[in-house]
Order: C-alpha cells, then sequence, then structure tokens
C-alpha cells in the first residue's frame, strides 16, 4: 500500500510540472504565452500596453523623445488581440503597434509605424504611414498570435523602411534628414474603439 501511494505522489508531482510548463511563458525566450489573457500579467523584459475596452489609447503612454533614424523592437501580441468589429467594412482598418512621428510635424501628418489587424482568423502585420496628411499602409506579413514578432523602422532619405521577421517593405516619406520626433504607442482604430481590453507586449532593443 505504501508504495502504491509512493508511486501515486510521484506522478502527481510530474503531471503537475508538465502543466506548468505548457502553461507558462517560456523563461528563456519569451517566445509564446498562455492563450488566456486572464493569467497573463507581463513577459518577462516586456514591457506591457493596455487598451481598456472603449478605449483607443494605451496606457502607459508616456510623451518620449527620440532623434535616432531607426527604431528597433519586438513585440507579443496575445489573444485579446482577437477581435470582431461592429461595422464588418472595419475588420481591415489597421490599428497600430509602434512608431515615431517624423518632420517636425504632428503624427496625423507625418509618421511611420507598424500596424496590425485581425481578420480571416490570422493576425496580419502591416507598415502604417501618414504621409504628408495621406494614409498608406501596406501588409507585411502574418504572424502567430503568442510569437515574438521582430520589428525595425529605418528612415531613409525619401522612404521608410519596415521590416517584420525578415520581410522589407517601403513607404515614401514626406520629408528628409534628422528630425526630433516622439514615439506613438499602441492605438486601437480605425474608426472603431476596442471592443474588450487588449494587451500588447513590446521590448525595445
Amino acid at each position: 500500500m505504501r508504495k502504491n501511494f509512493l508511486l501515486y505522489v510521484l506522478l502527481a508531482v510530474i503531471a503537475l510540472q508538465t502543466s506548468c510548463k505548457k502553461s507558462g511563458i517560456n523563461e528563456n525566450d519569451g517566445s509564446a504565452i498562455p492563450s488566456s489573457t486572464n493569467k497573463v500579467q507581463s513577459v518577462e523584459g516586456y514591457k506591457t500596453y493596455i487598451i481598456k475596452k472603449g478605449a483607443h489609447y494605451c496606457s502607459p503612454n508616456p510623451y518620449t523623445l527620440i532623434s535616432k533614424s531607426q527604431l528597433l523592437f519586438n513585440a507579443v501580441f496575445d489573444s485579446s488581440c482577437i477581435y470582431t468589429t461592429i461595422d464588418p467594412n472595419n475588420q481591415i482598418d489597421a490599428n497600430k503597434l509602434y512608431g515615431f512621428s517624423d518632420c517636425n510635424s504632428q503624427h496625423l501628418v507625418n509618421s511611420a509605424r507598424i500596424g496590425w489587424y485581425w481578420v480571416d482568423g490570422a493576425l496580419h502585420i502591416t507598415a502604417f504611414v501618414h504621409n504628408d496628411g495621406n494614409m498608406i499602409y501596406q501588409d507585411i506579413v502574418n504572424a502567430p498570435i503568442g510569437s515574438v514578432i521582430k520589428c525595425r523602422i529605418t528612415c531613409l532619405t525619401s522612404v521608410y523602411q519596415f521590416e517584420v521577421n525578415g520581410v522589407v517593405v517601403e513607404l515614401p516619406r514626406h520629408c528628409s534628414g534628422k528630425y526630433t520626433r516622439y514615439k506613438l504607442y499602441p492605438y486601437f482604430g480605425g474608426d472603431e474603439v476596442a471592443p474588450h481590453t487588449v494587451k500588447i507586449y513590446i521590448k525595445d532593443l
């Protein structure tokens, strides 16, 4: 009887350890997160940005100036980034992930950002610019929920170069030269606000 009891305890411990490994964050590289956002508070080494239900803007959303011509970062989207818009026509509107203003102007005039939207069961990552007030965006790649997405935005003379997971696209830049810019943080919309709380994780590199 004692041997059977010890065997039961040993099997229970093994099962518990296996369950924890499957449901937790990969602590070595942060390459995956649980599908349930209720269990996720942060990803190691990443800053958590939260867009509350009914909002466009995230928290935190500091005013941060940068002078470098390149923004390099990793991002992780969890299952809270799966959504359905009220108006089906808005489903392909590009939400914003991360980027910066440009040309000594407001970002609605000139800026460059990585964007994203969820449609047809896939997370689409886009290049997104305001070019002299005109919005332009172009799909770059699709990415799995919970994966690490490697991003780079570079200001060149007449274009912005966007690289996501090794895929590069270019969109036009209205100005040239070096400027002091302010960072642009996660934003939901488009026309509609977040239908539920959305969490996005970003690490500057």
